[in-house]
């Protein structure tokens, strides 16, 4: 592994990341187990379930904000580099930073607006229409994951850092990449 930020915090944000995110994949199963049931009490029993739109709501929700942070710490994010890749190391590289400290400014600004919603929803003691379930502990966890997230992108701007003071290391190819 190359000096690009590595260290406790990178070590610390993959764990997390990755729990996180296997986390999320196990409320993705239940999703799709309850949603197999509904479907069956529907039409087999005709006593179809009451929750389940509102629970895939907020459990939807989750398994995004749970999931992004992995993707960002490995770097799975879709990009296109038809023009980047010609262009030198260096310039690459102070692309990646000034993009990333762009999505760095727009997260946090996201993610203060999150924070202030769950309070909100906290506050004021909301619940979903049905079943009455409270969401503000839901919104918490996303907004816990969206941390995280940000945590993420500012150690993707390190590693950019590195890869501008490190062009000749830089080949601009992601050495995690298993098509690159």
């Amino acid at each position: 592994m190359d000096d690009s930020g590595g260290g406790l915090l990178e070590k610390l944000n993959g764990r997390a990341s990755l729990w996180l995110a296997r986390l999320a994949a196990l409320i993705l199963v239940g999703i799709g187990i309850m949603t197999f049931c509904d479907v069956f009490a529907r039409y087999f029993l005709n006593r179809p379930f009451t929750f389940t739109v509102e629970v895939t709501e907020l459990l939807m929700g989750m398994v995004i904000w749970l999931g992004i942070g992995l993707t960002t710490h490995d770097t799975r994010h879709i990009t296109v580099d038809v023009v980047t890749m010609r262009l030198p190391g260096r310039l690459r590289a102070m692309l990646e930073v000034l993009v990333s400290v762009i999505g760095i400014v727009i997260l946090a600004l996201m993610l203060w607006q999150m924070w202030e919603y769950a309070f909100n929803l906290r506050e004021k003691g909301q619940y979903t229409q049905i079943k009455e379930i409270i969401i503000w502990p839901y919104a918490y966890v996303m907004c816990a994951a969206a941390t995280l997230f940000l945590t993420g992108v500012f150690l993707y701007v390190r590693r950019g850092f590195w890869k501008f003071r490190h062009p000749e290391a830089y080949s601009g190819k992601d050495e995690t990449d298993p098509i690159a």
